[in-house]
């Protein structure tokens, strides 16, 4: 008998519910959308109830869009956003809305430690984060010690996917990767880290246990299983951080392998033998034991295109929107494009930077600019990918995910300017593929990650780059390069490979 599995993908600004079947195929999606609250400026909460909520209404959803029986479900998988969390009670009660991790409200603190005893490159061993981002757990912890300690005296902190286990099954328990993103977790060890939890305040009582991606938690109990509209006692398993979760689906599994998202923000992830130890990126094991990643990002990409779309032509789809960019030559004639709108990430980590056009002429059009934000994207993409091609990891392909990864003129953008193919994937919500991926394996259908990645991932379609446009875009890159030395007096590393 056939049997499928149950995902959840928690975005920042959506929840997506799944349905995969025991062939890795996606047979139905819901998208529930909701709003961030932000009473103070740099705050964002969301109530934990509304994350319930968008769960059981795409649980119901999936199930009434197929032929699918509720009976046919193997388990439950997740795909999350890191570093929100819910402060529960003794009884499991929320405490306070969740901190999302886009709030800012620890900056202060953050900044504090660093001045006083947490030394960048102290918390980058213990981390593998190369700076010390204050939207971290551990820190908004440490806040909530000074200003709520009604909250900060929880029974546990749930980071979000670990909050809807709980509610499913009763169990805390969490996956390492997660564990990994909110700060607290020793990648040294593989567990809490004693000196981070003293400083946030905090003991390991309060916090979940730690589990390998895909592990069965618990089963869903009966008054969830109601809701959800689910069999009672159907297996829930922790999944990841839904970059990895999105790795997986996209079928980065071995060294040399990598995929990228290009959609709000940019996030490149390469699988790697063992933890790179370098200050341009992060670092921290794949969800595949034994191995690790290197992960890369950029705060704004694509939602910059979005920005231009609308300033320029309000509501036009895309598709009208972006006509005449093929015509575009490669360099858009001179026209230079920094999409920095809220700063620089990996390499940089300059939150002074800013987005620019440069170049500009009377002959230039709305396809020119347009045209310039989808390269400069791509300029971004390659600056974060030649710290890891300097380790000597040179790749056979890229895969690539999210909003931009449906345009064929933005893949053979990043094709040729990469130098290499550039791979998209039949499934295009590879986060919930991924968490699929682990579900079924940890209930038993496949005998490790691996084996489902080669069993269930499948291309679309590859990219191959054009020698001669490569070419062209070498010039293209180095302007890019130059535009920002210009502008900020930082000299980005040449790559060795060049």
């Amino acid at each position: 008998m056939s049997c499928c599995y149950l995902t959840f993908d928690i975005g920042t600004t959506a929840l997506k519910t799944a349905l995969v079947d025991d062939q890795g195929q996606l047979q139905a999606l819901h998208v529930e959308e909701y709003a961030l609250l932000t009473p103070r400026p740099d705050w964002a909460e969301m109530s934990p109830e509304r994350y319930w909520q968008a769960a059981v209404t795409g649980a119901r959803a999936v199930f009434s869009q197929t032929h699918l029986s509720p009976t046919s479900l193997a388990a439950i998988g997740f795909s999350s956003q890191g570093q929100t969390f819910v402060p529960v009670g003794p009884n499991g009660e929320a405490l306070a809305n969740a901190i999302v991790w886009v709030d800012n409200r620890a900056q202060a603190i953050a900044d504090a430690w660093e001045t006083s005893w947490l030394s960048r490159e102290e918390f980058r061993q213990s981390s593998g984060y190369p700076f010390i981002p204050a939207g971290l757990t551990l820190f908004k912890l440490a806040w909530l010690a000074q200003h709520t300690p009604e909250a900060h005296r929880a029974r546990a902190f749930l980071q979000l996917p670990d909050y809807l286990i709980y509610r499913m099954t009763g169990e805390m328990a969490t996956d390492r990767i997660i564990a990994h993103f909110s700060g607290l977790y020793d990648l040294r060890t593989g567990d809490w880290s004693p000196r981070l939890l003293e400083a946030a305040g905090i003991t390991t009582t309060q916090l979940p246990r730690i589990l390998e991606p895909g592990t069965v938690a618990g089963a869903v109990h009966a008054d969830a299983a109601e809701a959800l509209g689910i069999p009672c006692g159907t297996p829930v398993c922790v999944g990841c951080n839904d970059q990895l979760a999105g790795a997986l689906g996209a079928g980065n599994i071995r060294p040399g392998q990598a995929s990228e998202t290009t959609g709000t923000a940019l996030a490149l992830v390469v699988t790697t033998e063992t933890l790179l130890d370098d200050t341009r990126f992060c670092v921290g094991r794949h969800p595949v034991p034994g191995i690790s990643y290197a992960m890369a990002f950029g705060i704004t990409s694509a939602i910059v295109l979005k920005w231009l779309r609308d300033l320029c032509a309000p509501r036009e789809e895309y598709a009208h929107f972006l006509a005449g960019v093929d015509a575009v030559p490669p360099g858009c004639d001179g026209l230079t494009m920094l999409p920095h709108f809220a700063g620089t990430a990996c390499p940089t980590f300059n939150p002074d930077a800013r987005g620019v056009f440069a170049g500009l002429t009377l002959g230039h059009t709305q396809a020119h600019l347009a045209r310039a934000v989808m390269e400069a994207c791509a300029c971004m993409l390659y600056e974060c990918l030649e710290a890891v091609l300097d380790h000597g990891r040179p790749l056979q392909s890229i895969r690539s995910l999210g909003g931009a990864a449906r345009s064929d003129t933005w893949l053979q953008i990043k094709a040729d300017l990469l130098g290499i193919p550039v791979e998209r994937p039949q499934c295009a919500d590879a986060a919930s593929l991924g968490a699929a991926m682990m579900a079924a394996t940890g209930t038993g259908q496949f005998a490790t990650l691996v084996d489902a990645c080669d069993a269930w991932y499948h291309p679309c379609r590859v990219f191959a780059p054009r020698a001669e446009i490569t070419a062209i875009y070498r010039d293209v890159y180095q302007q890019y390069r130059q535009l920002y030395q210009r502008l900020y007096g930082e000299t980005l590393p040449v790559p060795a490979h060049q």
